[in-house]
Parts: structure tokens; sequence; C-alpha cells
């Protein structure tokens, strides 16, 4: 979750309350924010800073840190400027500029200064034969045909670690082939592990890499998961503990035993990369939540803000993470609300595979003038999938892809907020703000693309420092799995809704004239739906008929708008284990469902 604010023009009040471990650039002296090569783990109620100043010998220079969030509102015209948090050094001078954000490394630009390039290479952790790999506080820029690399070894029985860039090539034959390049490592050695992705060499887990007799079909194997190693969980409905963690305490699947219903807590249990998606809901007040990973936020947030106390309204996000075995996964609330209710889904994409296509950005600015989104901070990107320069990623491969969006409105702004597929419009949804309140919509569905497709998220006025603006994809890495997706091209008030406009529907398993998906091969499947209103409380389900069995009400969404010309979106995902002849499909509860805004999908994960 990234935003920047200017102190002399405006005040914090959307700056999160709690902002946990965010690695921010640190430098006294430097003449770019982004030549500065050594961070720091903020402390609770600190940001990243850039302050550009004016030394009492006439230089400008800009000193990059953690500072505190209280600072950001502050017009000074002279300061000293702590080079330690102990003030034990400082620099007097005239501070010109200073600017604060949330998100890692974020402070890499400001003041007017440019940030990294968008085609680069990773940012790696950068240190030789330190304790631990969370120890390393520097960094360098790597090549874009290198990646991030951290590799043990132990000398006089102490283990020691490095990280650094490695060349791609060398990197993957050391990994086959260890002594080939004359570094047959040491038997005390742990681990060599490659990795694609800003600060990712900070764990040097067993559970990911190759040791020193591995053999090159156990290398291979790592790149296809065996049944036994699939993770998928779905739960609902909140509870909120003391520390301010969601506990959704409902599981309907948990697949590999990675959640814990009575802590809200998942845990990997299968290092890999995994796609969360979580959504709350709230009657007349305002709730903020957002994703953590081993406590720290992963910048994605969903926020209700219903605009009367007798309003519903909900939101939903998503995220593509990369995790390590034992990495755990929670939902905070910020602030003092409660959640009416939720739900929280996670599933592996795929084991630790390097060619894997998965990213999730964020949009990162104040404002912007473009129908296009231009996100621009890095949340995840496995393969440098995403191309900033053209806030759009490019299928390199034919195949099956499944695409998160999501927008926030505020202050009266109101729009589209469309997934663009070679710049004609796959899927649309909408937000609609009202007065001093924001309004979220999200969409999630799967989409059939050829090579060289281009996708992109479009949308105005969206809200780019709150993490609520972000866009996400994957690859299915099998395009022969059962997938669908259709949208509602009509307004209907039907208790069944037929999503009759089919895009997607490789098994031909959903029925365009019913609106059910019926099952055809036997496996855990993933489905999604939004559903926009205009001037109604909506609430919608998704129902499963078990065949020859019972009838489940699975998930409820909410929406509501009491205004005939304004409109509300909400969306919903789960997860369910289905035998062939098992039937899924929307209903409405109450109110009217906005055709060309509404959608239905789902496909297989294994």
């Amino acid at each position: 979750m990234i935003f920047f604010v200017w102190a002399t023009f405006v005040a914090l009040s959307n700056l999160p309350t709690r902002i946990e471990a965010l690695q921010c650039l640190r430098c006294s002296d430097t003449f770019e924010p982004r030549l500065c090569n050594r961070i720091e783990a903020c402390n609770k109620g600190e940001v990243c800073g850039v302050r550009l100043y004016r030394t009492d010998n006439g230089d400008t220079s800009f000193w990059t840190g953690c500072m505190s969030s209280l600072d950001c509102t502050k017009t000074v015209n002279r300061t000293v400027i702590n080079s330690k948090r102990d003030g034990s050094s400082h620099i007097p001078g005239v501070v010109l500029c200073t600017e604060c954000c949330v998100g890692d490394l974020c402070n890499s630009e400001g003041c007017g200064a440019v940030g990294y390039p968008t085609s680069r290479g990773p940012l790696c952790y950068d240190c030789r034969d330190i304790h631990a790999p969370h120890d390393c506080h520097k960094i360098a820029p790597c090549s874009s045909n290198e990646k991030c690399l951290v590799e043990e070894r132990t000398v006089f029985g102490q283990r020691y670690f490095t990280s650094r860039c490695e060349h791609g090539q060398t990197c993957e034959s050391l990994a086959l082939y260890p002594s080939a390049f004359g570094r047959r490592r040491a038997v005390g050695d742990k681990c060599h592990q490659c990795c694609h992705g800003d600060l990712c060499n900070n764990n040097c887990n067993l559970a990911n890499g190759v040791t020193a007799s591995s053999t090159a079909q156990t290398v291979r194997s790592t790149t296809s998961a065996p049944v036994s190693s699939n993770v998928a969980f779905f739960a609902k409905t909140t509870l909120v503990s003391s520390s301010g963690r969601i506990i959704f305490n409902q599981t309907s699947v948990n697949i590999g035993g990675g959640y814990n219903a009575g802590s809200g807590l998942f845990t990997c249990p299968h290092a890999g990369i995994y796609m969360f998606a979580f959504g709350i809901d709230s009657h007349g007040y305002s709730v903020q939540t957002y994703l953590t990973r081993n406590g720290r936020a992963v910048g994605v947030a969903a926020i209700t803000d219903p605009k009367m106390s007798s309003i519903d309204d909900s939101s939903t996000a998503f995220a593509v993470l990369r995790l390590n075995t034992n990495d755990e996964v929670v939902v905070q609330r910020d602030g003092s609300q409660d959640p009416n209710n939720g739900f929280f889904a996670g599933w592996q994409i795929s084991p630790l595979d390097i060619d894997a296509v998965a990213f999730t950005v964020a949009l990162n600015t104040s404002s912007y003038s473009s129908s296009q989104i231009p996100f621009n901070s890095v949340t995840y990107d496995n393969r440098g999938s995403y191309q900033s320069i053209n806030h759009s990623f490019t299928a390199l491969e034919s195949g099956l892809y499944v695409i998160g969006l999501t927008g926030e409105q505020t202050r009266g702004q109101y729009g589209d907020l469309g997934i663009q597929i070679n710049g004609n419009t796959g899927l649309n949804t909408f937000a609609d703000s009202e007065g001093i309140h924001s309004d979220s919509s999200a969409s999630l569905a799967v989409f059939n693309l050829n090579s060289g497709d281009n996708v992109r998220g479009a949308g105005s006025h969206f809200v780019g420092y709150r993490g609520t603006t972000t866009f996400s994809a994957y690859k299915v890495s099998n395009r022969s799995m059962p997938a669908f997706t259709a949208l509602l091209s009509s307004d209907t008030s039907s208790t069944n809704i037929v999503f009759n406009d089919v895009i997607v529907n490789t098994h031909h398993d959903y029925d365009h004239l019913t609106g059910e998906f019926t099952c055809s091969v036997p496996g855990t499947y993933l489905f999604t739906w939004n559903a926009v209103t205009n001037g109604h409380s909506l609430r919608t389900r998704l129902v499963i008929q078990i065949k020859g069995g019972s009838h489940i009400d699975a998930l409820d969404i909410v929406g509501e708008e009491n205004k005939g010309d304004e409109y509300d979106s909400s969306t919903g995902v789960f997860i369910y284990s289905l035998n062939s002849g098992d039937t899924v499909r929307i209903v409405k509860i109450t109110g009217t469902v906005e055709g060309g805004y509404s959608s239905f999908s789902g496909w297989m994960l294994f």
C-alpha cells in the first residue's frame, strides 16, 4: 500500500493508523533517493520519507528514511535532519520539500526526483557472510538478466549467509550442477536459492532451495506440484481478536491444512506462489482492513464506507504473494470498527517456479489524467510480467489467465472499472462515491488469452494511496481445466440470475440459458461473481446443489444504494470441492442486478 503526501498542502487524514515493518531507503546525504543502497525497517507509526534540503554551504541533497507520520503534516522552514534515530549526528539545513509514502522502498522517488526505471532488473539484498539473511540492510540494483541469490555456508562450525545479484543462467546452472563452476559447497551448506523479484532473497529456506545432493530430476520435480501438495482454503464470517486480527471462523475447505479457524491464521504448508482474496461488509459505518504476511502489510486493503447509518457496504481485495514454508498470512483490522461479515480465501497458484506469470501491482499516485490506470507500485511480480512503462502486461504464451482488478473512488467521483484486452473491455464494473464517502469495486475472472494479447486496467479518478486500487494476474498452469466467465447483458430482478453473455467456457459446463455450472470433472473449484445495483438494496448468494443430495447456501454478498441514479458493487469468492453432476449458480435474495456490470466466473484449481 503506497501513497504520497506533500507536506505543505495535504494532511494525512487517510494515513493508516497501523503500519507494520515497512522497508524504507535510509541515507542521510544522497544525490538522488534511488541511489541510496541501504534500507531500514520502520517502527509502528512511521512511514517512508523523502526530504530535499539545502545545507548551510548551499548544496542541495536528499535525506531518505523512516519518519513519524505526524511529521508529514508539518510545514518547516528550517530543521535538523537526524541521520540516526538517536539523534547522535545531524545535518543542519533548510528543508525545501517533504514527501511521505507507505510501501517498501517507496521513497526511492519524491520531491521532484524520479524513482526506479520502469524497465530494470530486481533490487536484491547484497551482504556477505552474515548470521541470518534478514540481518542484511544493504541492497543493490541488478541487471535485467540477473536474479537475486541467497546461499549458506558453514565456516568453523558457524552458519553464514550471503545475498547478492547472480546471472540468471549461472544461477540455474549452479542449482543443477553446483560443482561445474568451481563451487562445490561444503557439507554444512544448507541451500543455494535464486528468485526473481525485489528483495526476495531474504530467506534461505531448505524447502525452497536445492541441496548439494540434489539431482537434475529433483529440480525438475519442483515445477509441478504433486497432488499431496495442493493448497486451498475458504472461510467466512468474522470475529476480531484483541490485536485486531480478523478471524474467519467457519471453514468450508482447508486442503493442505494451512488455515486455522480458531486464530484466523494461514500458515503456508508448502512454499510457492499463492493468491489471496478477502472481503468484508459493514452496516452504517466504515471499516478498514488489510492483508499481512509475517506481520507486515503487503499493500492491499479492503475498505467499506457506507454513506448513511442505514446503508450496507462491502469491499473485496486480491493479492498474489510468494510464500515460504511457515510464512503466516492474516487479515488485519485497521482502526476500531469491526466488520459485520466477510470471507477469506487462498490457493496455491504454483510451486516456486521462476517461469510462472504472477503479479500484483498497485496505484501509487494521487492523480492521473489518463483513462488507463497507471499502476506503478509492484507488490509482487514473479517474472517481471507487468510493464510499468505502459501500465499493462502482455501474455507471452496462449492459455487461461486469472485477472483481478480493484478500484476505489472518493469525494463524489464515479466511473467504470474495466479489464481491457487489446483495447477492448473484457469485463466491467462500477464504483460510485458520494460526498466525503468512498466506494470500491472489484472483479475477478478467468480469460483465454492468445500470445501477444495486451491486458490493462481502465478507469479514471481512482484513488492511489490506500492499497484499494490494484491489478493482479496469473497464468493457469493447465489450460485444459474447466473454466468459464459469463456476463449479465441486461438488468434482472429474477431470483435465478442468468449470466447470458459467455466469453470463456472451456468444457461447456456453464449453461447460458439456465445460468448454471454443472461439474463434469471432479475437483476443487473457485467461483467468483460481481453484482452491481442501481438504487436498490442488493443481496446475492452462491448456491451449490449436490447431485442427489443437499442444497448449500455457500456465501452471501451485499451492496446497497437508496437513490435511483447511484450504484454500488459487491464481489464474492468461494472455493469448494465438487463431484460430477454437482451444480453451482448465483441467485438474487433482494434487489435488482444491473446488466453490463455484473459477471460470474469459475475455474478448477486442481
